[in-house]
């Protein structure tokens, strides 16, 4: 890959987006400048990635830029986000006219053998995984195209991670799990069109007619959500966002992507959400957390819980104490496995 892609690329994200970034490499590159930084583990392919790679590599009717959606479709439909790790943010009190919150830096991103063979267990994954995966899976795909590279886009501050794409014809951001919205993650699993790829440039209209190719048979929303949202929004809320709980079971959706889908249809009727975490219980010696939602509607507080996937009225006091957290944020918590 010429160098001179990826700083052409960094400079268009410094143009396009907001705050300040970096671009993580594999080892043994020669680049060298102030927003390089390179990983610390080598990038590998699993399950079920490795073998879409492989078949795709193959496959001669799809464009690369195709091949590049698939690998997107597949992380989707086959992972979950591992909110556990915001479990683990800390409070960071030192400049009191500045109190922020910080990432765990090395949940997912500074691993040994036993984090790699215990995350084999289950499909959950953070930013920093999903981006180190997807970004390798790009690269196998090139198929000795120097022409293009994939890589990995962080913060200054190790919030969040994605995929940057760039070459010759066109510069795109690729993030499956886009902290401010429904995640793709999420939006594909239920059917719905990508909504988490920023095109920065696109010369030749490749990857644009791509990503308009796949979201070309997909809805935005589903339509038995809006059809609830029709009937029954002006006569019961409760009633409406119990009949969408009803609707996302049928899909089978995991804790966090109901949290976010939930957390958008309060919102939507201007209400606000307070986090809670509840512990999961699952007989396995990994301490886990998955956060819940709370709101306050006509004088009353309502708790969704991500595990059970269920709408009730609690009182915050009588919560159980050894199963609800308010704030972890305050204390420090020790974390072991993967």
């Amino acid at each position: 890959m010429n160098d001179e892609y990826i700083k052409r690329f960094y400079g268009e994200i410094c143009q396009n987006l907001e705050g300040q970034y970096k671009i993580i490499l594999e080892p043994n590159r020669s680049l060298t400048d102030e927003w390089i930084e390179y990983d610390q583990v080598k990038w590998e392919l699993e399950e079920p990635v490795l073998s879409l790679v492989k078949r795709l590599l193959n496959e001669k009717k799809l464009s690369f830029e195709e091949k590049v959606l698939e690998i997107y479709k597949c992380i989707c439909l086959n992972y979950i986000y591992d909110d556990n790790v915001l479990y683990f943010f800390k409070k960071d009190t030192s400049d009191l006219n500045n109190v922020k919150y910080i990432a765990v830096d090395w949940y997912g991103r500074i691993v040994d053998k036993k984090w790699i063979e215990n995350r084999k267990k289950h499909n959950r994954r953070v930013c920093y995984e999903f981006a180190r995966l997807y970004a390798k899976a790009i690269n196998e795909l090139k198929d000795g195209n120097n022409n293009v590279e994939a890589f990995m886009i962080g913060d200054k501050e190790n919030l969040h991670y994605v995929v940057g794409l760039t070459g010759e014809d066109y510069s795109v951001i690729l993030d499956v799990d886009d902290f401010n919205k429904i995640k793709d993650l999420t939006r594909l699993k239920l059917g719905l069109t990508i909504k988490g790829i920023t095109i920065l440039r696109d010369e030749t209209g490749k990857f644009q007619n791509a990503v308009n190719k796949f979201n070309q048979d997909r809805i935005d929303d589903l339509e038995e959500i809006q059809q609830a949202r029709e009937t029954l929004k002006d006569k019961d809320l409760i009633q409406y966002f119990n009949k969408i709980i009803d609707i996302l079971k049928s899909y089978k959706i995991d804790s966090q992507g109901f949290m976010e889908y939930m957390r958008s249809k309060v919102e939507q009727e201007e209400i606000e959400v307070e986090k809670i975490w509840k512990k999961v219980n699952d007989n396995n010696a990994e301490k886990r957390y998955v956060r819940c939602l709370t709101f306050e509607f006509n004088d009353k507080t309502y708790l969704i819980d991500s595990i059970e996937q269920n709408i009730c009225e609690i009182t915050l006091e009588k919560l159980d104490k050894d199963i609800f957290v308010l704030n972890p944020q305050e204390n420090q918590y020790l974390y072991y496995g993967g």
